[in-house]
């Protein structure tokens, strides 16, 4: 492969300007983030435990057991969670998320892929307590849905979830208890 001086400088002048702008965002978040940064991150970091129903169209309601388990990523920009559990009559579900907020859009991103084959990217804002998320349509298998998505935190390490995924079945309700 042939390669001009020009293209390797115009490469390297790249990479120069791409490490110093992510050296300074590091520093930036280490001197002190955004609030909104700092509020989404400390907010989910942790472990946390749910016990609750899944509400399907046509069925009887089914318990669902969920553990979620969120870290600091991205030098403290953004929180990993892990999730993991399972739903009574439907078996394990295991999923992963990116959330942080984002200053130039201001929202909250929610960013996850699980194991029975979603792909959600939620947008949301804080409003006191609570972390809204707007309605999310999405297709599994060809199927589409929509889904309401919120957490609240009505107390110092406590953690509420709710999720309402509507499709042309009805709406399906998965809350904690």
């Amino acid at each position: 492969m042939n390669t001009s001086r020009p293209a390797i400088r115009q490469l390297l002048l790249v990479m120069i300007a791409a490490c110093h702008t992510s050296r300074a965002f590091a520093q930036d978040m280490s001197k002190g983030a955004p609030p909104e940064i700092r509020q989404t991150v400390n907010r989910l970091l942790g472990h946390w435990n749910f016990q609750g129903t899944d509400t399907e169209p046509n069925a009887k309601p089914s318990r669902v057991a969920l553990t979620i388990d969120c870290r600091p990523t991205a030098l403290g920009a953004a929180v990993v969670c892990d999730l993991k559990g399972g739903v009574a009559d439907s078996g394990p579900v295991e999923a992963t998320a990116v959330v942080g907020y984002s200053p130039d859009e201001h929202v909250v991103r929610w960013m996850e892929i699980s194991s029975s084959g979603e792909y959600h990217d939620h947008r949301g804002n804080w409003k006191g307590n609570a972390l809204e998320f707007e309605p999310l349509s999405y297709t599994v298998l060809g199927k589409k849905y929509t889904e309401k998505f919120s957490l609240s935190f009505p107390a110092s390490g406590d953690l509420q979830l709710k999720a309402v995924t509507e499709s042309a079945d009805g709406p399906s309700i998965r809350s904690e208890e």
